[in-house]
C-alpha cells in the first residue's frame, strides 16, 4: 500500500544495514526521499563461547530479559534450546522472540523502556532469584541496577557489539544535505553522527527533526545541541516510526500552507 503522506520529506535513516531495509521501503512507499547512512554494524561479541555458556547455565532463571531485537537474534544463534520466561523491552523485541519460536513472553503495557520493564509484576518479588539480561556491549545498566536493588541475582550476558562505520567526509556531506528529519535508533549512533558530520553541516544537522526510540535519547540530543525536541513513536516499530513522521510532516505542511 502506498500513499503520499511523506511527499517532499527527505529523511535520513541511520539503522544498521541488516535492519534498515524494511523501514526504508516503508517510508519510501509513503512518498519520502530516504537516505540510508548506517553509522554502525552489528557483530557477535568476541567472547561468544562464554556468552553461550552463560545462556546454557541460565535456563533455571526466573526470566531472561532482552533489551533489543539484536539481543534476541544473536542469543538464538548461540542457544537454540528451550528458553525460560522471556521479557521484551518493546514490541519489536517481542516480535523477534515470537519469530524465534518463544511463546512465553512478557511485555510492558505502557512504557517500552527500562522503567517499563522494572514495573512488570513478574519482577516485583525477585529476592534471591536469578535473572539474565541479554543485551549488547555497552548497553544501559538501569534494569540491572533496579533488579539488584530488589535482591535479584543478575547475570548480564552480552551477545553482540556495535562497530562504528567510517564514512568519507564527502559521503556524509551528500547524505546530510537538505534533510528534513532523521531516524536515529540509539544514542551512540547520534553521538557519532554529530561528531563525524563536516563542521559546516553540524549546525544545519542540529536543526533537523529527530525521531528517536526513548526519552533518554531525547535528552542526549538536547545535550548535543539539537534545537527541536526529538519525537518518540508510541510504538518502537517500523510502523511506529512511520506514523510519528506522518503526524509531524502533516503539521509542517499545514503551517507552510497557512503562511
Amino acid at each position: 500500500m502506498t500513499s503520499a503522506s511523506l511527499q517532499g520529506l527527505r529523511v535520513l535513516v541511520t539503522r544498521p544495514a541488516d535492519r534498515a531495509e524494511t523501514l526504508c521501503r516503508l517510508l519510501a512507499s509513503h512518498g519520502a526521499e530516504v537516505v540510508h547512512l548506517p553509522m554502525q554494524a552489528i557483530e557477535p561479541v568476541r567472547q561468544s563461547a562464554a556468552a553461550a555458556r552463560a545462556l546454557q547455565q541460565g535456563r533455571d532463571a526466573l526470566a531472561w530479559i532482552f533489551t533489543s531485537v539484536n539481543a534476541v537474534r544473536y542469543a538464538r544463534r548461540l542457544d537454540a534450546g528451550v528458553w525460560p520466561t522471556c521479557i521484551a523491552v518493546g514490541p519489536a523485541t517481542a516480535a523477534a522472540l515470537a519469530q524465534a519460536g518463544i511463546t512465553d513472553v512478557r511485555l510492558p503495557a505502557d512504557r517500552h523502556d527500562s522503567e517499563g520493564v522494572l514495573a512488570l509484576p513478574e519482577l516485583a518479588e525477585v529476592q534471591g532469584r536469578s535473572v539474565l539480561i541479554i543485551t549488547g556491549e555497552g548497553g544501559r545498566e538501569a534494569i540491572q541496577g533496579g533488579l539488584v536493588a530488589r535482591g535479584a541475582q543478575v547475570v548480564r550476558v552480552e551477545v553482540y557489539r556495535r562497530v562504528f562505520l567510517p564514512h568519507a567526509p564527502e559521503t556524509l556531506a551528500r547524505a546530510l544535505a537538505g534533510i528534513d528529519a532523521a531516524i536515529v535508533t540509539n544514542g551512540e549512533a547520534l553521538q557519532q553522527l554529530i561528531e563525524r558530520a563536516p563542521a559546516d553541516l553540524r549546525n544545519p544537522l542540529r536543526a533537523v527533526q529527530l525521531v528517536v526510540p526513548s526519552q533518554r535519547v531525547v535528552e542526549q540530543a538536547l545535550e548535543l545541541g539539537f534545537t527541536r525536541i526529538p519525537l518518540v513513536p508510541e510504538q518502537i516499530t517500523d510502523t511506529g516510526y512511520l506514523h510519528r513522521l506522518e503526524r509531524w510532516w502533516a503539521t509542517m505542511r499545514r503551517m507552510t500552507n497557512d503562511r
